[in-house]
């Protein structure tokens, strides 16, 4: 797993899953996700994936690996950015579009708000929400104003125009 992001709500429900047997061995927000997939009784990794994050609140990006496919999603509000570009057929996955110039992957598109994409290992796509009403799309300004590159496109727009904009 690698995550980007906070989860509010990370604190109740690591002691909700401790206080029925779950055993911690970090204080971060990421192994609290993968308890939430490890206690699914869904059929398959990415639907388990699906139903841990309908239980977080927060803004973040997260990308899983299993052994045949790779998950990638986004916060329900979209407050993290993360995008897919391609390089020959593999998939690339970023929270910025600068990464993808790096390693020479053409941008493709970002992930959605609530959105979970699965890339399998014959290069196939799938992708789907997985809540089930639209939230108000809230942006983070700090991407715009201080964690971003200037080299980046973040929700649509240069990070470099924007703030030249902003003075």
């Amino acid at each position: 797993i690698a995550h980007n992001g906070n989860l509010v709500n990370a604190i109740s429900l690591r002691r909700e899953m401790e206080s029925s047997g779950s055993i911690f061995n970090t204080t971060n927000d990421s192994e609290v996700i993968l308890h939430l997939i490890a206690r699914s009784q869904q059929e398959t990794v990415d639907r388990a994936a699906a139903e841990a994050l309908r239980q977080v609140k927060g803004a973040f990006s997260v990308v899983l690996i299993d052994r045949e496919r790779v998950m990638v999603a986004r916060d329900p509000r979209g407050f993290r950015p993360l995008c897919l570009g391609r390089v020959g057929d593999a998939w690339v996955a970023a929270s910025e579009t600068c990464a993808l110039d790096i390693v020479g992957a053409k941008y493709e598109r970002d992930v959605e708000p609530g959105e979970i994409v699965v890339l399998h290992a014959d290069g196939q796509m799938d992708s789907y929400k997985y809540v089930e009403e639209d939230e108000t799309p809230s942006m983070c300004i700090f991407e715009y104003v201080y964690f971003s590159r200037p080299d980046s496109m973040i929700y649509g727009r240069s990070v470099d125009e924007v703030r030249r904009r902003q003075g």
